[in-house]
């Protein structure tokens, strides 16, 4: 096969090229081959090694991992070597015997390398118990002593020694027995020996030695002393100046030369008193003593510092708002209480501090410090950290403000077509916006924009106006698409969506879809009135309340089936309703009695025809006007003719039928009663007198 001289001219490039790309990678090596370098080589048990290698100590980018001893060992760590090889890891010494160890590094390939470090015996004394801000070595014969030790040779037996250069014979601890585990540690309770005196009292240096010779020694004060609880602080802080000298002894504590206190030590030699640091001292150190049988003294010092001081980021916030609280000049170590007026906010048991040391300043709070604006009433409030001993912070304002809020909704979460958009708002200020309304498929129906000066203050809030300014007014479209739609408030650069809410259009129910809705919600119709304008309204009692609605628009079958004593029985299919025939109106009614038989009326109205009792018609005789009669009954009114007179009940022959009236009220209206009615009424009377003066003479003749 025949290759152009152009083609083989670009494979010859494209070979170079790649020789020299690989020639700028460096290759990963198959093994680790330098030995890594410590710093320091030497420490006890807890000191940071940084094991490091040039290029070309590991595979590049691979991970090298830091054993103790082999590749069985401890893992101490671990990290990533560069692109040339090289890494750089810090590792703990863990607890181990002392004497030479190797670190081993390893990056995942066969050969491994080490450099040797090595381990020295150290040993910590501690008071039991430890007291605050006191220097943990200083103690008495008797007392307890905490020994802790590493580094020394595995499971070997430990001896301790209080060494005085005064003293000609050492005080060698051997009982009880003390020994160290397999990693070279141990830890002991002792007693400081009793048999120092007091005038071999001074520093003494304990050693620890195991039986291969490995031995570490630190120092210890045997003496009487004097301590300040905490040993500097602000002016206005508790300090507890305590300590121990001779037993049952009367002492009196001073301060910069003045008596503060006095008393007679216990049993042990503890004595101790609480002072306050008086407001008008400087911030220097003051000298501070205890005397005890006239000569006999131990001192101490206490430093005046500065007030604390505090930072709040932001001064002001909302309920819920977390606040950055920086500061310092409080006591190192002691707990913090952070208040917002008298409402303690936060506290060191809540992860606010302890006040530590840091970076040369004492008692900083913790990098990080927070509290959290509570839940109190809106306005200002002084913030100040107050630490255990009192130590108290500058104060700073800190006001808690209104939570700001905006609103701008639809006022129904449902619409029907055809019908109109109203809005509901309210914002804590007023702002320029935009709102939208889109279709369930996103196509915008609808934009208005709302300025600043649309809004205004009502009540404790800022409000869109209910006057058809805005999109309050906006009309559904009868035709309009069905389904969920969009309203969203944009910001006036239409960016950033303020508020937003679905609504539903929904189709106009029809009679049937209300009477389905009422017949879900339990519907009943309690009673009937009628209004001044004639119409029947139904009061109807739902599960969800009570409503009212014109009778004639309600489909419900109504059917007056009774009247009786005055009562209308009415059916529907929402149940049988009995209302007083006063609270129907005739004419909504359509009442027409159209006959009159045998005492029995039948009656005709919009809600079908009904017989009931003529003596259930209340009929009175109101009128009369020549030879007509007007008898009003509560079913209507009858025009007729009156045939006769019975006492006040008149016979009267209508167009429908014979009716019975009362005839009070026409004798009521005597300017209205025609002669011969008059003339009938008082033959009537006379009639009645003979027949009660017949009756009385038949009763004196019997």
């Amino acid at each position: 096969m025949q290759i152009s001289k152009k083609i083989y001219t670009t494979l010859i490039i494209a070979i170079l090229t790649i020789s020299a790309m690989m020639a700028a990678i460096p290759m990963a090596t198959a093994e680790i081959t330098v030995a890594p370098t410590l710093t320091p080589d030497t420490g006890a048990v807890g000191t940071e090694v940084n094991v490091a290698a040039p290029a070309n100590g590991a595979s590049p980018f691979s991970t090298v991992t830091v054993y103790l001893d082999a590749l069985s060992g401890a893992v101490l760590g671990s990290g990533s070597a560069s692109a040339n090889g090289s890494y750089s890891i810090n590792v703990d010494i863990p607890p181990t015997t002392a004497g030479p160890h190797y670190l081993v590094v390893n990056d995942g390939e066969t050969e491994s390398n080490g450099t040797i470090f090595t381990v020295q015996p150290r040993i910590v004394l501690e008071t039991v118990p430890a007291t605050f801000g006191a220097g943990p070595y200083t103690v008495l014969p008797g007392d307890n002593l905490i020994v802790t030790g590493d580094g020394f040779a595995a499971n070997d037996d430990i001896t301790l020694v209080f060494d005085n250069e005064i003293i000609p014979n050492n005080f060698t601890i051997t009982t009880p027995a003390i020994a160290s585990d397999s990693t070279g540690s141990f830890s002991a309770s002792i007693f400081v020996p009793t048999t120092v005196t007091l005038a071999q009292f001074g520093l003494y240096n304990v050693t620890a030695t195991d039986e291969a010779m490995n031995n570490a020694t630190d120092t210890i004060n045997i003496d009487y002393y004097i301590m300040c609880t905490p040993s500097s602080g602000p002016r206005g802080i508790t300090t507890t100046i305590s300590g121990r000298i001779a037993p049952n002894e009367a002492y009196t504590i001073r301060f910069n030369g003045a008596a503060i206190g006095s008393g007679t030590t216990t049993a042990d030699g503890s004595y101790s008193v609480d002072y306050v640091i008086p407001g008008v001292l400087s911030t220097i150190s003051y000298p501070v003593d205890v005397l005890w049988n006239l000569t006999e003294t131990r001192d101490t010092t206490f430093t005046v510092t500065p007030s604390p001081i505090i930072v709040l980021t932001p001064t002001s916030g909302i309920v819920g708002a977390t606040i950055d609280v920086t500061g310092s000049g409080f006591i190192p170590g002691a707990n913090v209480t952070l208040y917002l007026g008298s409402t303690v906010v936060n506290n060191t048991d809540l992860g606010f501090g302890p006040a530590i040391a840091t970076g040369g300043s004492a008692g900083e709070l913790p990098a990080g410090s927070t509290f959290v604006v509570p839940g109190l009433a809106l306005g200002s409030y002084a913030v100040t950290v107050v630490d255990q001993f009192g130590a108290t912070s500058n104060t700073v304002i800190f006001t808690i403000e209104a939570t700001p809020f905006f609103l701008i909704q639809t006022r129904a979460m449902q619409y029907q077509q055809g019908a109109f958009i109203s809005l509901s708002s309210s914002a804590t200020s007023a702002t320029d916006c935009v709102l939208t309304i889109n279709d369930p498929t996103g196509l915008e129906w609808a934009m208005d924009t709302v300025s600043a000066a649309d809004w205004q203050m009502i009540g404790s809030s800022y409000q869109l106006p209910y006057d058809g300014t805005t999109l309050t007014w906006f009309p559904i479209p009868s035709d309009a698409p069905l389904g969920f739609w969009n309203f969203t408030c944009w910001d006036a650069g239409m960016t950033t969506i303020m508020d937003t809410n679905l609504f539903e259009v929904v189709v106009l129910p029809t009679t049937q879809d209300v009477l389905d809705q009422l017949t879900s919600m339990q519907a009943t119709i309690s009673d009937l009135i009628s209004t001044s304008e004639g119409n029947i309204i139904a009061v109807i009692n739902t599960k969800t309340g009570q409503i009212m609605a014109d009778l004639s628009d309600l489909d419900v079958s109504a059917q007056l089936t009774s009247i009786d004593a005055g009562i209308a029985t009415i059916s529907t299919t929402l149940g049988e309703v009995k209302t007083s025939v006063d609270n129907l109106s005739m004419d909504a009614l359509g009442a027409d009695i159209t006959t009159i038989k045998n005492g029995v009326a039948t009656i005709q109205t919009n809600l079908g025809t009904v017989s009931t009792a003529v003596s259930n018609l209340d009929a009175k005789l109101t009128n009369v006007q020549g030879d007509v009669a007007t008898v009003l009954t509560n079913m209507g009114t009858l025009d007729g003719k009156i045939t006769s007179i019975d006492g006040k009940v008149a016979t009267v022959q209508t167009d429908v039928g014979t009716i019975q009236a009362d005839v009070t009220d026409v004798q009521a209206k005597t300017d209205q009663t025609p002669v011969w009615i008059a003339v009938v009424l008082s033959l009537v009377a006379a009639i009645a007198a003979i027949f009660a003066v017949i009756t009385i003479r038949q009763k004196i003749a019997g």
